[in-house]
């Protein structure tokens, strides 16, 4: 008997991207829902037009809550998530298909391999290149509650053949806007376990974090696109310090 599969996808102003995500998500899904957390663009329109099983407005809070929120919301024992700018191509659905036509324990996780464009280029190095994201799994697991970067306890993720395309970059303004609303919700991941804010937090891991991706980790090699995918990591770890410094002195 072939495995159900209901495919998630969290939405807040997302109808730009879904009638290229949504499609996709559909050659897979026995069950597509979308779960948006208040747009004003027409999403859950769009995502009903496009095919969407179910459509549901529910406030967001953390991450975490709202994806645990959704699985409970699910049809089907097994959950694929899929972010609203991510694209299964057609090798990783192949494999979504194949890979329903198993078995599989409750506790098994599953990878999916992620490829990066960033400013309308494929990013080869960056650390980009190991990109493996853990989103297939049974919907009796749940994350662990964090403002950002919301994670499940898994120690070795099978990785599935194919890609899952990630289009973060839509333009400039958009992308600092939301390095900067990461930066504020990492501030409350990172103030438990950081002490005083020195220097050390605001000059020198930022220039580490450039110096790992652009360096050490290659993204030289990506270009024009690479110096500024490195710079603006560096620019968010600079950020999360600054507003951790607001979130004391509040």
């Amino acid at each position: 008997m072939a495995t159900g599969l209901s495919v998630i996808i969290l939405t807040l102003n997302e109808a730009d991207m879904l009638p290229r995500s949504l499609p996709a998500a559909l050659a897979v899904a026995d069950e597509l829902l979308v779960v948006d957390s208040g747009s004003t663009d027409g999403t859950q329109d769009l995502a009903k037009n496009l095919g969407a099983h179910t459509v549901l407005e529910h406030p967001l809070g953390l991450w975490s809550e709202q994806r645990n929120w959704a699985m409970d919301q699910a049809i089907h024992p097994w959950v694929l998530f899929i972010d609203a700018d991510e694209v299964l191509e057609e090798s990783l659905q192949a494999s979504i298909l194949a890979w329903k036509k198993s078995d599989h324990a409750e506790d098994a996780f599953f990878g999916l391999r992620r490829v990066h464009y960033f400013m309308g280029q494929r990013m080869r190095f960056c650390g980009l290149q190991s990109d493996v994201v853990v989103r297939l799994f049974h919907r009796s697991q749940r994350y662990t509650p964090r403002q950002v970067h919301e994670r499940l306890d898994v120690k070795k993720p099978t990785p599935l053949p194919g890609t899952l395309s990630h289009y973060t970059f839509k333009n400039a303004k958009h992308w600092e806007a939301k390095q900067r609303m990461y930066a504020a919700r990492s501030a409350a991941d990172h103030d438990s376990k950081t002490g005083r804010i020195t220097l050390h937090h605001t000059v020198l891991k930022p220039a580490f974090r450039f110096i790992k991706h652009y360096l050490l980790r290659a993204g030289i090699l990506d270009g024009k696109a690479g110096f500024f995918y490195s710079l603006s990591m560096a620019k968010g770890v600079y950020w999360r310090y600054q507003e951790l410094k607001k979130l004391r002195n509040k």
